[in-house]
């Protein structure tokens, strides 16, 4: 009975390699080359456009306002007015609280103010950028001045 089983075994590799059919065998390397799927180019598609920046007004009486960048200032009505563009949170935990302009002979310095809406208490939010736009009137004409912000730099020191 031994020998049988010892003589299966011995067969038992024959039968898996032979029986398997047409093809090779796990480990053996073919003499036929392996088809290599053709290459495909990836269909070009269009830059999805970024949403238009979303007009705000000023609340005057946002709750903890604090500065914030702006990205950036185009002058409108002959300089005595400008768009200016920053990128911030949603409404209500972040909206337009004030605009300061500072005026010197060759700057005009434009600090925007951000806090939560007054009217809304926990407000929860969902974190996203989106980006803003609101019209400043200047009292005095741009005149060739360059726009500043006045909203202070961090650096990467934190400074």
């Amino acid at each position: 009975m031994v020998a049988k089983f010892a003589s299966a075994l011995l067969l038992c590799p024959a039968v898996l390699v032979m029986g398997c059919g047409p093809g090779t065998a796990i480990g053996v390397a073919s003499s036929a080359p392996t088809p290599v799927p053709p290459a495909v180019e990836p269909t070009p598609t269009a830059p999805t456009p970024c949403p238009a920046p979303t007009p705000v007004v000023a609340y005057d009486d946002a709750r903890d306002p604090s500065p914030i960048a702006w990205t950036s200032a185009n002058p409108v009505s002959d300089g005595r007015g400008l768009h200016i563009t920053w990128t911030s949170g949603v409404a209500p935990c972040i909206v337009l609280d004030r605009v300061d302009v500072d005026y010197t002979a060759d700057t005009v310095e434009v600090t925007l103010y951000e806090g939560a809406d007054p009217n809304v208490r926990n407000p929860v939010c969902i974190q996203i950028a989106v980006q803003k736009q609101t019209i400043v009137k200047l009292q005095e004409p741009l005149a060739g001045r360059d726009v500043v912000d006045g909203a202070p730099r961090i650096g990467p020191s934190g400074s």
